[in-house]
């Protein structure tokens, strides 16, 4: 999964409060990352989050991937149960499947694409599907759902767009940050080669909670990239 800018602050949330708790073993193996670099870390991540929170496009953008989020998670499990009908009427595509593992990576993009597909082979075959226990409205689902993430992927392109500038000018600070990011999730892999602990400091795991976390929020966030 990419890393998108509006994911940086909230992936170094996480790595932070990991090395916080290993510093002295991440110590021990290079001297260089001490307190002093935590402290460097958490400063630098805190100068870009109250960047972006005097950005009023970008909060909009974040509230517009975390609805992206939560329309794809919502999508889920209407789609596995279609898979099971799909393969129990031996009926030859893997859509369903593509579009699941397109939304998983939230490549929203790709799985419009393949939604668009899948409703074609729902519509012609809906009387053998319909048979072998699609509910009657599941074409109607699949279509909500091509709308909606339509509009808002869409609404998300837009406020990507308006944000040019601000990226421009603060792209010194995003590297810097992502620096950050990058060595301590690479020496922490290192360190913890083997270990369950390995997962903490795997930027494509901690990225995936941070996607789960934000769909989870409306029971209780690949966004196309940002240039």
């Amino acid at each position: 999964m990419k890393l998108q800018k509006e994911e940086y602050v909230p992936m170094a949330d996480v790595l932070l409060r990991s090395l916080a708790r290993d510093l002295s073993v991440f110590e021990a193996e290079n001297h260089l990352f001490n307190s002093g670099y935590l402290q460097a870390m958490q400063s630098k991540t805190d100068e870009v989050r109250a960047k972006e929170a005097a950005d009023l496009v970008l909060v909009q953008q974040k509230q517009s991937t975390e609805d992206l989020y939560i329309l794809g998670n919502q999508l889920s499990k209407p789609l596995k149960i279609l898979n099971m009908v799909i393969k129990k009427a031996n009926v030859k595509t893997s859509l369903a499947t593509d579009v699941l593992n397109k939304i998983k990576k939230r490549n929203f993009e790709g799985a419009l694409m393949s939604l668009n597909s899948l409703k074609q082979i729902v519509s012609a075959q809906s009387a053998l599907l319909q048979a072998k226990g699609m509910k009657a409205d599941m074409l109607t689902t699949l279509e909500d759902a091509f709308t909606a993430i339509t509009a808002k992927s869409n609404e998300q392109t837009a406020f990507q767009q308006q944000r040019k500038a601000f990226t421009s000018t603060n792209n010194h600070l995003y590297k810097e940050l992502y620096q950050y990011i990058s060595e301590v999730a690479q020496l922490g892999k290192i360190i913890f080669s083997g270990e369950q602990k390995a997962s903490e400091y795997t930027i494509d795991r901690i990225l995936a909670m941070l996607h789960s976390s934000k769909g989870d929020s409306s029971t209780g966030s690949s966004p196309k990239e940002e240039s």
